[in-house]
């Protein structure tokens, strides 16, 4: 569907003929949310009022609402977040002097019952009473199905100093997760969780207009295109912006700030966006590292699954001690981050660009359900995002490329995985998993390697059409893992169900290994033997030539749990190649060879299309390391080596 332009859009604003749901929308907007936003510098707080106007899209009267107030996360440390957290997030810690919270003062239906002593707490996820992140709301009358309600509602969001992604540090403002929220009415149930230290976000598609007040120092940027801008009397400006088709709103306000715009425009698919760079003066340097990556982001992410669609993109780079903020995203915009000394091959700025840019294709507009299903996105993206760098900036130097030391970003990867332990599954709700380290793992990098493997399974043309097809089918949506495991085998044509049920429903690891290989010399027949052919052994030894005759074996063998087909290069002295294929079932496999020459090397899945293997250095054996044997295999063996140089300097 076409979308209506910025330019046609800030004209309908100017004869004040906007009203929700007014222009053409490639989602079914079920939200509109008009809100007035004042910053208040002084008090690191933010005034607000908002409109919200809620459809009924279910077949069942809805007799209340439930909302997020994210901010009350912040408010003591008996809420959910600070609890599970320990009041540290990234590694930042929480300043017990600056607290944050979201005051209700006022929520009403439009012109009619005030709802304000209708409201309560409640905790679905671990009934924990001090928690004030969910809040229901009793109705007078149900909403009918497909109906609309709207909602006035005022509040008083107290911004925390910035440790976990939103808040404040000096003149630093990131304003995000902000407003009373309303949650999804899915499947039949609100789906509203409270806000919980390993988990991020979910909510419905719908339309933002926003007007945010802040003094005339403060450069701000924000979600969707800015469609108008006025100076006030008390030396403040307002700066008011539209954005359909989204599920969020965040901003950010800093007078350290210095902003550039760019239009970007790609012919295959046809994509027009404007680019908004808002970079702390301190980083000024860094800008073209920035601008860069995030085009590059843009093509990988346009090209492989679809044309971003939205008119802009907005990357803000924190301010220096709002570290806390960075590595986030939110519709149409997201945080970055550097530090002032960071030399050109250590390529944070550059890796954070483009795997928080592409947040903005499997949670933003694929609208997948962080709380419960959180590898939709962060598995996806990390998937995503170890391809794109790895095209821009090299596989194997990807993340650093200083003074000859390089490392990728799959190595990274395969190192927390190689690494970790078995205490959870990748699907499981975000705020159940054993710890961080063991949630970030699952969603992120075991994820991540499960589809590159799956991947190299299927080949790469069969992959790169079903990631298409799902995000084509599924965008300004909200699938599930079975939607995905559907596109996968719709496009395949294959039956995956043996590798999803291992890959995200078990705790367990992958690992195949030659086991053992040898290669002994067959012996003159001696001792008494049938003249019978019909009492002769069953199994008939060959008998021996007068030349030498070796009886090659190897063993293969599966240590970990899950079963993936394997495939097995054997190679002889005299430089014969066999391959063997095996279903990797049983515990092990034994390849039995006569020939007149020895085994030189056997090794398991020699061309690593097995990314989940936990354990590269035991998928060969040498029976016995030839100089010239080694010199003729040596690229095969390097990898090993550079693997594991890599895993030390990670």
């Amino acid at each position: 569907m076409k979308r209506t332009g910025p330019r046609i859009l800030t004209s309908l604003l100017a004869l004040g003929l906007w009203t929700p749901w007014a222009l053409a929308s490639l989602s079914k907007p079920i939200v509109s949310y008009e809100i007035k936003a004042k910053l208040i510098p002084a008090e690191k707080a933010v005034q607000g009022e908002e409109t919200l106007t809620w459809l009924n899209d279910s077949d069942q009267p809805i007799s209340e609402l439930q909302f997020h107030l994210y901010l009350n996360a912040f408010k003591n440390n008996r809420s959910t977040f600070l609890i599970e957290s320990g009041g540290v997030h990234r590694g930042f810690k929480k300043d017990k002097a600056n607290w944050g919270y979201i005051n209700l003062k006022k929520i009403c239906i439009k012109d009619s019952a005030d709802l304000t002593s209708a409201t309560d707490y409640i905790q679905p996820d671990d009934n924990n009473l001090e928690d004030r992140t969910v809040m229901r709301v009793r109705l007078p009358e149900p909403v009918k199905p497909q109906e609309k309600i709207t909602l006035e509602i005022e509040f008083y969001a107290k911004l925390p100093k910035i440790f976990a992604r939103t808040g404040f540090y000096k003149d630093f403002f990131m304003v995000a997760q902000w407003f009373p929220k309303i949650g999804v009415l899915w499947k039949g149930k609100w789906n509203c969780h409270q806000y919980h230290s390993h988990s991020e976000f979910f909510a419905d598609f719908g339309v933002y207009r926003v007007a945010i007040t802040a003094p005339e120092k403060f450069v701000i940027g924000a979600t969707g295109v800015r469609v108008g801008e006025a100076k006030n009397k008390d030396g403040t400006k307002t700066y008011t912006y539209y954005q359909e088709d989204v599920h969020d709103f965040a901003w950010t306000a800093c007078p350290e700030f210095v902003e550039f715009r760019e239009r970007y425009t790609l012919e295959n698919p046809q994509v027009n966006t404007e680019i908004i760079l808002l970079i702390h003066r301190s980083h000024l340097h860094q800008k073209d590292r920035y601008l860069q990556a995030l085009k590059n982001g843009i093509e990988f992410y346009s090209q492989s699954y679809g044309a971003y669609p939205y008119p802009t993109v907005t990357l803000v780079d924190p301010a220096p001690g709002g570290s806390g903020a960075g590595g986030m995203e939110y519709p149409t915009l997201f945080t970055a981050g550097t530090v002032s000394w960071l030399p050109r091959g250590i390529r944070l700025p550059e890796l954070v660009t483009i795997h928080e840019f592409g947040h903005g294709y499997w949670y933003g507009i694929v609208g997948s359900n962080e709380f419960e299903e959180a590898w939709l996105d962060e598995g996806i993206n990390t998937y995503s995002e170890i391809k794109a760098v790895s095209k821009y900036y090299g596989q194997n130097s990807s993340l650093v490329d200083v003074a000859g030391l390089k490392i990728g970003d799959l190595s990274l990867q395969r190192l927390q995985v190689t690494a970790s332990g078995k205490m959870d599954p990748v699907l499981k709700n975000s705020w159940e998993y054993f710890s961080r380290g063991s949630y970030g793992l699952n969603v992120y990098s075991k994820a991540g390697l499960m589809l590159l493997t799956l991947e190299k399974y299927l080949g790469e043309e069969v992959m790169a059409e079903i990631m298409k097809t799902y995000f084509e089918k599924w965008k300004f949506r909200h699938p599930t893992s079975q939607d995905f495991i559907q596109a996968a085998e719709e496009v395949s044509g294959q039956d995956l169900d043996w590798f999803f049920k291992q890959v995200l429903f078990s705790p367990d690891k992958l690992d195949y290994a030659i086991g053992g290989i040898k290669s002994e010399e067959v012996q003159e027949q001696e001792g008494l033997f049938e003249t019978n052919q019909e009492k002769a052994p069953a199994q008939k030894q060959p008998q021996r030539p007068k030349q030498k005759i070796f009886r090659n074996e190897v063993v293969v063998v599966r240590k970990g749990e899950w079963i993936f087909p394997q495939e097995i290069l054997v190679v002889f002295e005299n430089g014969e190649k066999i391959r063997e294929t095996w279903d990797g079932q049983a515990r092990w496999k034994r390849f039995v060879y006569f020939k007149p020459f020895k085994l030189a090397l056997a090794q398991v899945d020699p061309e690593h299309k097995i990314i989940l293997d936990v354990n590269y250095t035991n998928n060969t054996l040498v029976l016995k390391p030839k100089k010239t044997l080694l010199r003729k295999y040596a690229l095969e063996v390097m990898m090993f080596f550079q693997y594991i140089l890599a895993n030390i300097f990670l």
